[in-house]
């Protein structure tokens, strides 16, 4: 799935490009607007970063609907983006994510679109795509998630301010999930079966508050340290 860097600044679509191609991912176009996008085949993904946060920015995302209805999008905002606004952006995109979040995030948020579920907004409940699982079926509605899992800020020697209570098995499950791997390929490259992944993952999920892989995920990829 190649994908396509569109964002105002040449210096932000730089970085961008250099954080795709460092996990390995094909990279396509590159431009400064949504309408200098051609057509492109529906399996195709857009990170288009955009400062606006008015009409200009709806006017743009509905042209880039209109030429490429299926075409996955996932559009980084301006820290300065209100969540309303947001939510608003959410209807035109697989993921609404704020330009604070890190380098990992991006690339999570990445992973996930690409499993083909969508991210409503930053810090908000996560839905799963229509039909992709019937475990956690997509709501009737993209809401923010007030009442969801609160995740605590890590310190600077790498434990949970909040006392997360993960083992190392069960961190480097999840690290591993950040990396987009499937049950089997960590069992198979941690010397488990594959009924102990998931084991482990309903317990990281039950310790984080999470409701599933994606969300898991997310919080992984902040919160937890790189592997080396």
């Amino acid at each position: 799935m190649p994908v396509h860097i569109v964002g105002e600044s040449r210096l932000l679509r730089d970085m961008f490009l250099t954080i795709c191609e460092a996990h390995d991912y094909d990279t396509g176009q590159c431009c400064g607007t949504l309408a200098e996008l051609p057509p492109l085949p529906q399996q195709d993904l857009v990170l288009f970063y955009s400062h606006d946060t008015g009409a200009g920015l709806e006017a743009a995302l509905q042209g880039f609907r209109a030429r490429n209805g299926a075409v996955h999008l996932i559009l980084i905002t301006g820290d300065d983006c209100p969540p309303p606004v947001q939510a608003g952006f959410s209807r035109y995109a697989e993921a609404v994510i704020p330009e604070r979040k890190s380098a990992d995030a991006l690339i999570a948020a990445v992973q996930v679109v690409q499993d083909g579920y969508r991210i409503v907004l930053p810090d908000c409940a996560l839905e799963d795509k229509l039909g992709n699982s019937a475990e956690h079926p997509q709501p009737t509605a993209a809401t923010p998630c007030r009442n969801g899992p609160a995740v605590p800020e890590r310190e600077t020697n790498g434990t949970s301010r909040g006392g997360h209570g993960l083992s190392d098995r069960e961190q480097l499950v999840l690290a591993k999930l950040t990396e987009g791997a499937t049950n089997k390929s960590i069992a198979n490259e941690l010397g488990i079966c594959e009924a102990t992944v998931k084991v482990h993952l309903r317990t990281c999920f039950r310790k984080i508050g999470a409701k599933n892989r994606t969300q898991a995920a997310l919080w992984a990829s902040e919160r937890l340290p790189p592997l080396h």
